[in-house]
C-alpha cells in the first residue's frame, strides 16, 4: 500500500506542472482572442492579419486619361494667356504647372529648355502654359496669381523662371509677398500695377479656370502636359517629349 501511495504522489507531482502549464497557455490563448475580438469590434483590425496588410498598401490611384475629347481640347488651347512659339505651329503643348511642386521645377530646369530650343524657336510647336496649384502647397495659387500678373505686363514666362530658380528659397519663407514683388522689379515690371494685380487678385479667376480646366481634362498631378490632344503625365526625360512631339509632326 506504501508502495502505490509513492507512485500516485509521484505522478501527481508530474502532473501538476504540466496542467498548470497547459492553463497558462489556455489562458493566453482566450485573452489573445478576446484581444483580437475587441479590435474587430472597433473597427480596428489586428496587427499582421489579412486587413492590416490590405491597410498597409496605398490605395490604388485612378489612372491619368491617355488623351482629352475634341472638346476639351479646344477649351485648352483658346485664348491662353500665356503663349509662345508660332501660332500656326502643327503642334500644339498645353503645360500645366504648380510653381511649388518639386518635379515642376525638375522639367523646368532640365526639359523645356530643350524643347523651347529644339521645337519652339523653330517654329514646329505653340507652347500655352497654364496654372493648377495644388491644394497641399502653401504657396502655390500666390504664385501662380503673380506669374498671371507678370503675364499681363508681358513677362509671363520671364517670371516663371524666377519662381522655378528660386523655389528653394521663397518656399520656406512665412510670407511671399516681399519676395515676390522683388522678382516682379528685377524684370523692369511696373511695381505699383503688380502689386495691385496681386494684392486685389485681379489674376485670380484665371488661375481658377486654369486649374478647372485641368480636372476636365481629368489631369490631377504637376506637371501635366497634353500634346496635340494626347496627355503626358510627370517630369519625364526630353526623350519622352521628343517621341510625343515627333509623333504629332507627321
Amino acid at each position: 500500500m506504501v508502495e502505490k501511495k509513492k507512485v500516485a504522489d509521484k505522478k501527481t507531482g508530474i502532473l501538476q506542472p504540466l496542467m498548470f502549464g497547459l492553463l497558462v497557455i489556455a489562458a493566453f490563448a482566450i485573452g489573445s482572442m478576446w484581444t483580437q475580438l475587441k479590435m474587430l469590434k472597433s473597427g480596428n483590425p489586428p496587427a499582421g492579419g489579412p486587413a492590416a496588410n490590405q491597410a498597409a498598401q496605398p490605395a490604388a490611384q485612378p489612372e491619368e486619361p491617355k488623351e482629352v475629347s475634341d472638346d476639351v481640347w479646344k477649351e485648352l488651347i483658346k485664348d491662353p494667356a500665356a503663349v509662345k512659339g508660332d501660332k500656326k505651329a502643327k503642334v500644339t503643348l498645353v503645360e500645366f504647372t504648380d510653381y511649388q511642386c518639386p518635379f515642376c521645377k525638375r522639367y523646368a530646369d532640365e526639359t523645356m529648355g530643350q524643347i523651347e530650343k529644339e521645337y519652339v524657336t523653330t517654329g514646329k510647336v505653340k507652347y500655352i502654359a497654364r496654372s493648377l496649384p495644388l491644394e497641399f502647397h502653401q504657396f502655390a495659387k500666390q504664385a501662380a496669381e503673380a506669374a498671371s500678373c507678370a503675364g499681363v505686363q508681358g513677362k509671363y514666362f520671364e517670371y516663371s523662371d524666377q519662381l522655378f530658380a528660386n523655389q528653394d528659397a521663397w518656399s520656406k519663407e512665412t510670407d511671399v509677398t516681399k519676395t515676390f514683388a522683388g522678382y516682379a522689379a528685377s524684370l523692369g515690371l511696373n511695381g505699383a500695377k503688380f502689386s495691385q494685380c496681386t494684392t486685389k487678385g485681379e489674376q485670380k479667376a484665371t488661375v481658377e479656370a486654369d486649374a478647372a480646366l485641368a480636372k476636365k481634362a481629368g489631369l490631377g498631378g504637376t506637371p501635366s502636359f497634353v500634346i496635340n490632344g494626347k496627355i503626358l503625365v510627370g517630369a519625364q526625360p526630353f526623350a519622352q517629349f521628343k517621341a510625343a512631339i515627333d509623333e504629332a509632326l507627321k
